[in-house]
């Protein structure tokens, strides 16, 4: 008999099945971890070459700073877009887990959107001034920065506590004023470590990717970029599997042994952990090559593959965690075909609009630059 406080399952019926609702919470998520990844990895660049830029006289860690500093906004805004559409989904499928972790956090779950104004007043203050590098341009970035970590932070306890419900009745009791974390579960920390790495890692071979763009206009520059991407993309790549091995360690015995005898999951890591040693490989052998393109495009392509793989990775997890607990295939569903036809259109729509966006920003952006460096 089920005596955990786990509220009911809504009972209005799903509008479409199931595995619809998995398959765009996969996607939107994947997306929605891509920019995150861009806003939080590409922050932790930019700071890093505008303090060295500041303190040394490189002038590609400058320019790498100020050219950064123009993006980071539009990372942030597509990172939050993404997430309410991500969280939506969520919501459908497992609302009734995401409700309650969120009402025992919910004195610091409230303050996201607070924090997230700041991060991104901050992003924009410092690309209005990061190219005069004088003034505190430096110093609301690293507050920008810490801000994203400390949302990482409470994200992370909330998606963990949403899938552990034998805690929540005792952490409710302690304080039911909402101002509980659940740092009682020794997986937050290796969880949090292995988002805020993979954010760098991946950042770092987006960057990777950028770099051979630049070559085109800036041979020198690019290839610089390229070969520090490189360098940072193998080293946060190794650390991330010792990240992975030690949340691995630190989630439930019987939640793990659940994975490892899950034929789709072991499927999933093999092809994960191929796939993130080829990008590593290619990446690293690009950024060495006279002719890097090849190689380093597919090392960029291969890590988007990896970065879905995780992401369903972790959407099994989840699963492994609330089998006890919940049945999508007992989900009441109701199917209404116009209504899932009109969202799929203005979803595609809404992707091709945002594609041509981005392809008209980077296309000013190279003839400003192909304006101002001289053939």
């Amino acid at each position: 008999m089920q005596t955990l406080p786990i509220p009911h399952v809504d009972p209005l019926p799903l509008p479409g099945p199931v595995w619809l609702f998995t398959l765009l919470l996969l996607v939107v998520f994947a997306l929605h971890v891509t920019a995150m990844n861009s806003a939080l990895g590409g922050s932790i660049w930019a700071l890093w070459n505008y303090l060295r830029g500041r303190h040394s006289e490189h002038p590609f860690s400058r320019r790498l700073a100020n050219e950064l500093a123009t993006m980071l906004p539009t990372f942030l805004a597509f990172t939050v877009t993404l997430g309410v559409a991500a969280l939506l989904f969520v919501q459908v499928l497992f609302g009734n887990f995401l409700y309650t972790s969120s009402i025992l956090i919910g004195a610091l779950w409230l303050t996201v959107i607070p924090l997230v104004m700041v991060a991104y007043y901050g992003f924009y203050y410092f690309s209005y001034t990061a190219e005069k590098g004088k003034g505190i341009a430096g110093c609301v970035l690293a507050i920008s920065v810490c801000v994203l970590l400390g949302i990482a932070f409470i994200f992370v306890n909330n998606m963990t506590l949403m899938q552990s419900p034998e805690r929540w009745l005792q952490m409710y009791r302690a304080h039911p004023n909402g101002s509980n974390l659940n740092l009682g579960d020794h997986s937050v920390f290796p969880r949090y470590l292995h988002i805020v790495n993979g954010a760098i890692a991946l950042f770092s071979a987006i960057l990777a990717h950028l770099g051979m763009r630049k070559m085109k206009v800036d041979a020198e520059y690019g290839r610089w970029i390229v070969r520090r991407s490189a360098l940072v993309f193998a080293a946060c790549s190794g650390l991330q599997f010792l990240l992975g091995m030690w949340l691995l360690l630190a989630i439930p015995r019987q939640v793990a042994m659940s994975l490892l005898r899950d034929p789709l999951t072991g499927a999933v890591f093999g092809l994960a952990l191929m796939s993130v040693i080829c990008a590593v490989l290619l990446i690293l052998l690009g950024s060495l090559a006279e002719k890097p393109g090849p190689l380093v495009h597919a090392g960029f392509g291969m890590s988007l593959v990896t970065l879905f793989l995780m992401v369903c990775l972790r959407y099994l997890l989840r699963l492994a965690y609330l089998k006890p607990y919940v049945d999508l295939g007992a989900l009441a569903v109701r199917p209404q075909v116009s209504v899932i036809v009109l969202f799929l259109f203005l979803f595609v729509g809404g992707l091709v609009t945002v594609g041509y966006m981005l392809w008209l920003v980077a296309r000013s952006r190279k003839a400003r630059v192909n304006a101002v460096v001289p053939n």
